[in-house]
């Protein structure tokens, strides 16, 4: 099946206070649009287009390095005008995924559930959905009695009862391709936010006489998005986690787990030793039975096995 991903990549992020675009801030040392694109790519997708807008200068190399598409919005007029800026690249594919470029977080494998249920069930439209401890600023998804999707209202736009809803959007969805642009041109802005929602498709799609299906996460940290520098920091932290984790699971030994950086590129043998306040970086390829002094630093060098790094090296780029 040809499947393709839109990434709405496009805002400005103020809240970062920042002159770099939102969506290029690495987490751990990987720019979070990069990493939208490559969870994407691991989850079958065969067309990755990336939104861009502000501060495409910037975002483009980086695009043109991994060989992704991109199509420009000019003016950010609502997610729906976002991926309508796509429509002329996504062409005929079967299906189409709609991403965001500052959610770093989210596994392949969200997306690959995401895909399968809207095949399973044969639907035009699936919605990612959670329940995070603070539902504030989400618009909420409204089921009807046979748990399919009546209606996702923005919170500006919702009721007092709507707002009590505990169940949000995500903002990822999976759409039938052949009915992508025919709902799109339906979608109109007479909202308060006078902009094109992409979430009315939901009603769109019921005009049709098919329901939108909900496709439920209980993982909402993977699905929250980055708005602001503190945010990042917890998107850094939790992979951090992750990596560090998948390396303790396959052998390496970390005694102080939380006091080392090891980006996901490094390549790290069975038995080794990794003191604390270590980093780990760029291509880094370490043996087995190694042992790794505290506070050193390895950047994209090979350490044959059986070496001993003593305390605080600095081996690699950072020499």
């Amino acid at each position: 099946m040809n499947t393709a991903a839109v990434i709405l990549a496009a805002g400005m992020g103020k809240r970062m206070r920042s002159e770099l675009p939102k969506v290029m801030h690495p987490v751990l040392a990987v720019p979070m649009i990069e990493r939208a694109a490559r969870a994407a790519e691991a989850a079958g997708v065969t067309e990755v287009i990336v939104v861009i807008g502000h501060g495409r200068n910037t975002v483009i190399p980086l695009l043109e390095k991994n060989g992704w598409n991109w199509a420009i919005q000019e003016e950010q007029l609502g997610t729906a005008h976002a991926v309508s800026c796509a429509t002329d690249q996504i062409g005929n594919a079967d299906e189409v995924v709609i991403l965001m470029g500052d959610v770093p977080l989210l596994r392949e494998e969200t997306i690959e559930e995401l895909l399968h249920a809207r095949r399973k069930n044969n639907a035009l439209l699936a919605v990612l959905t959670t329940t995070p401890p603070d539902v504030t600023g989400y618009g909420r998804v409204i089921m009807d009695h046979q748990g399919r999707i009546d209606r996702i209202v923005e919170e500006k736009d919702a009721s007092v009862e709507e707002r009590e809803c505990r169940v949000i959007n995500t903002g990822i969805m999976a759409f039938d391709g052949s009915v992508l642009a025919g709902v799109l041109s339906r979608i109109g802005n007479a909202n308060a936010q006078n902009e094109f929602y992409l979430t009315d498709a939901v009603a769109i799609v019921a005009e049709m006489g098919r329901k939108a299906i909900p496709v439920f996460t209980p993982a909402w940290q993977e699905v929250a998005g980055v708005n602001n520098p503190v945010q990042l920091v917890r998107c850094t932290s939790e992979m951090k986690r992750r990596v560090v984790e998948s390396h303790l699971l396959s052998g390496v030994v970390i005694p102080d787990a939380d006091s080392v950086w090891i980006e996901e590129s490094v390549i790290i043998g069975k038995g080794t030793v990794i003191g604390r306040n270590c980093r780990l970086s760029g291509d880094a390829v370490i043996g087995t039975g190694v042992v790794i002094g505290d506070g050193s630093i390895v950047d994209g060098v090979v350490v044959e096995s059986g070496e001993i790094v003593e305390e605080y090296s600095i081996l690699g780029a950072a020499e």
